[in-house]
């Protein structure tokens, strides 16, 4: 076999090399996941986060790696963020093409009975809000060249509920139902917008719950970043362009959705 047949053709039909994409939330866990994955298959990313320094040590080990990338601070809260974050992407890259919505909080494992209201509207306003605010600053952008591919990361428990924290299932259900309201519209503008919800992923907001569910994983494992990743490659990349306003679950079998 061609090896380099091999490589021109998954590079052709992904269509991601020279692409940029902005990933939310990219320090740690599935954000930094992304950004690697995407990084190695040639995009230009503009990774993003509140955490400086782990931010830092992510971006230099892709970087390191040969992928092209870049460090900004946004808190995606702060419309000034947002704004410097996309002018950033356009200014150095040129264009924008990918927006990775990954930036999240969890509850902390409230139940209803011990949440408060400011609680309730802080991750509303982080995990909903915010993602549709971000989504509206990018979007002329996507408008005026006709082409554009929004990701947001959404959870499991927006599906199936969970045993606590309901302030977060609401807000990641939200994002589910707001990405298929704006691929409605947006469709006729060639902007594509899909959601990822994911099972059990090995990362820090999961620690506290690890292995409580790993037997009810078909598969027989918890997921890791780069299962998450390698679904949102795919839905930033050209062979996704049959796929708008879909929730996609990768899971391990967890549910069947």
């Amino acid at each position: 076999m061609n090896k380099n047949y091999v490589i021109d053709t998954m590079f052709d039909y992904f269509q991601l090399e020279g692409k940029t994409a902005i990933v939310t939330g990219a320090a740690n866990g599935i954000g930094a996941g992304i950004a690697s994955m995407l990084a190695g298959l040639g995009v230009n990313v503009v990774a993003c986060d509140i955490e400086d320094g782990p931010l830092e040590k992510t971006v230099g080990a892709i970087a390191a790696a040969g992928g092209e990338i870049t460090a900004v601070h946004c808190d995606i809260s702060v419309p000034a963020d947002v704004e410097k974050t996309i002018a950033l992407a356009l200014n150095k890259y040129g264009a924008l093409h990918i927006l990775v919505n990954n930036a999240a909080g969890c509850g902390g494992g409230k139940k209803i009975d011990d949440m408060t209201d400011p609680e309730w509207d802080r991750l509303i306003n982080l995990n909903l809000t915010c993602v549709y605010k971000f989504i509206m600053k990018v979007y002329p952008v996507f408008k005026a060249q006709k082409y554009g591919k929004i990701v947001n990361i959404s959870s499991g428990a927006a599906i199936t509920g969970d045993w606590s924290d309901p302030h977060y299932a609401a807000a990641k259900g939200g994002v589910i139902s707001l990405s298929r309201e704006l691929a409605v519209e947006f469709a006729k503008d060639h902007i594509y917008i899909n959601t990822v919800a994911p099972g059990l992923v090995q990362t820090r907001m999961v620690l506290p719950w690890e292995g409580v569910e790993e037997n009810n994983i078909l598969v027989g494992r918890i997921g890791t970043p780069k299962d998450i990743a390698a679904t949102v490659a795919f839905l930033a990349s050209a062979a996704s362009d049959y796929f708008t306003g879909q929730t996609i679950c990768p899971n391990g079998g967890s549910w069947m959705y």
